[in-house]
């Protein structure tokens, strides 16, 4: 028995004076096994490695294919040894299978074919896939090289184009996403399914703008958590959910080569208010933060209302000093009533009083008529809101004089820099208005 890790420089004594003493000897690969294999199948091991059993055994197609396992970011360690016997071979790969992060596939804009299609066409090249792929090694690059002879064997002039990106918005989350491109795929017509509550005229007239544009399912889905979700969070439809949309090719007369795009939509139920419940809070009274919710029991919970909770309840404290207060909702469902009711987590955090009022750059006149018109004192508790308005209005008004005359000189306008970063050591905000040209 021979023995070679993957990473080694040079042959084991055994294996070199194995070879020496039978040098014109060719053997044949007969069995190919692998040890250490716990989530991975031997049958894609053995495709990755790329050898084939019959075929003539040499050192460098072994420690190839071994490199070829450690590539496919599947593996953290791969050694092998072999056996002869007469001339026939059996090759033991030694493997430490690799934590692997794997992330959801996405075939974004393949309307020729099915999911279930082409999860079949990549599974010729990786027969373990299934719709997800490691987020590190050369998977990405076998689906490609999958997908695109796919297209090639059906007869469609285009390329496979990859990229990675979050399944959503601020999300930690990754996703594989697959798409073609060089054939132009305009979106013809729209049809929506599963509507009750809101008609499909109005989402069709809120859709017009994917009309005629080259059809994507990523961009498609975010168009409807940004453009039509909203329209039923505002009727109390506070569980809609639209499936990944179905796309398939159109051809018409007024639209060649396009796309016939199917979206459909589970509704859920229409909830009604029920009430809040608030903790952490001792600043400001339940009572008042209520009041920024703005919806009595038995009325249509707003999802949109809803929504901007967050940033409601940050203006209300930060008219009293509590910049740093952080919030968390957890909304809870009661479906036999159709009610929904927010529990509301407040950490307001420490009170903020002003500082200093700093100017920079002004003309002494316009310094001092920013200073005249500035309320808030030394020692005041601080008015986020307060500086929001003066920023919006009155900084405006004082400056007018200056926007016109540098207009007339054909100058740029005024431009104003602001800051109030919040001391946490002494409990005051500094602000300060800097012109910068």
């Amino acid at each position: 028995m021979t023995t070679k890790p993957l990473i080694a420089a040079i042959l084991s004594a055994i294996l070199v004076l194995s070879y020496s003493a039978q040098a014109q000897q060719t053997f044949k690969i007969a069995k190919i096994e692998f040890e250490g294999l716990s989530r991975i199948t031997t049958d894609e091991v053995q495709t990755l490695t790329g050898l084939k059993l019959g075929d003539t055994f040499s050192e460098a197609s072994a420690d190839a294919a071994a490199q070829r396992l450690i590539d496919s970011g599947l593996f953290k360690n791969v050694g092998y040894h072999t056996n002869t016997v007469k001339d026939q071979m059996t090759i033991t790969f030694r493997v430490e299978e690799a934590k692997v992060q794997t992330s959801r596939v996405v075939f974004d804009n393949f309307i020729w074919f099915t999911d279930t299609e082409l999860i079949a066409a990549v599974q010729r090249e990786i027969p373990s896939f299934t719709g997800t792929a490691p987020d590190n090694g050369d998977t990405v690059e076998r689906i490609i090289k999958a997908l695109q002879r796919f297209l090639h064997e059906n007869q469609i002039e285009a390329t496979v184009n990859y990229m990675a990106s979050q399944d959503a918005p601020n999300s930690p989350t990754q996703e594989h996403i697959f798409s073609v491109i060089g054939v132009p795929m305009p979106i013809c017509t729209i049809h929506y399914t599963g509507t009750k509550n809101v008609a499909e005229s109005k989402l069709l007239e809120s859709s017009k703008q994917l009309v005629g544009s080259d059809y994507s399912q990523k961009f498609v889905s975010l168009f409807a958590t940004n453009n039509l979700i909203p329209i039923y969070r505002e009727l109390g439809l506070l569980k809609v959910a639209f499936a990944p949309s179905a796309a398939k090719p159109e051809a018409t007369a007024t639209c060649k080569s396009g796309v016939e795009l199917t979206l459909g939509v589970d509704e859920g139920l229409i909830y009604k208010w029920d009430h809040a419940e608030w903790s952490g809070v001792s600043a400001i009274t339940s009572s008042e933060l209520n009041t920024v919710i703005g919806m009595q029991p038995g009325q249509t919970a707003n999802g949109l209302v809803l929504d901007k909770l967050p940033d409601a309840i940050h203006q209300v404290y930060g008219r009293k000093g509590y910049l740093l207060v952080r919030t968390k909702t957890h909304p809870e469902f009661d479906d036999t009533t159709q009610k929904v009711m927010y529990k509301i987590d407040v950490v307001e955090g420490p009170q903020f009083r002003m500082g200093k009022l700093i100017l920079k750059g002004f003309a002494a006149d316009t310094a001092k008529a920013l200073n005249d018109q500035w309320q808030l004192k030394p020692g005041d508790i601080f008015n986020e809101n307060y500086l929001r308005e003066f920023t919006k209005k009155s900084m405006g008004d004082i400056l007018r004089p200056l926007y016109f005359e540098r207009r007339a000189q054909n100058k740029p306008a005024p431009n104003v820099k602001s800051s109030a970063p919040p001391n946490r050591q002494t409990l005051t905000v500094d602000v300060t208005f800097e012109l910068t040209n």
